[in-house]
């Protein structure tokens, strides 16, 4: 529950009503998720859907997270690690490759996702042949 504030806080959501609303400065107050959400749903689940990432995203980083390394970008000191909940960025550790959850969000179609994770998971069967 503690990381799920803590991501809450990170984008300055705000409680009304049963409920969790961005409100920023300049647009609408919109609706993000209800309390039943929150409390049943994962970090992933609701790190997505502040990123407005589709359920066959989710599905398949809640499966797959532990083949990524979450980051933050810093202009200075480049990449870093932090905990999910503050990620930003998702590393693939086999590729190398930095997923950005605006990039993630750009995948409209889902055979273009599909394309996308079986080329990552190339590198993974690379990575287990090479050992």
């Amino acid at each position: 529950m503690e990381d799920k504030m803590l991501l809450v806080k990170k984008y300055g959501l705000k409680h009304e009503d049963n409920a969790w609303y961005s409100e920023k400065e300049n647009s609408h107050k919109h609706l993000i998720f209800k309390d039943t959400f929150f409390e049943k749903t994962d970090i992933i689940g609701l790190l997505f859907r502040i990123n407005k990432l589709c359920m066959a995203k989710v599905k398949y980083f809640r499966k797959n997270i532990e083949k990524y390394e979450p980051l933050k970008y810093d202009y200075k000191n480049g990449f870093f690690t932090v905990p999910l909940w503050d990620a930003d960025f998702l590393k693939h550790r086999a590729s190398g490759y930095i997923l950005d959850f605006r990039y993630l969000q750009t995948i409209t179609v889902y055979n273009d996702f599909i394309d996308l994770y079986h080329e990552l998971e190339n590198f993974e069967t690379d990575e287990q042949e090479n050992k």
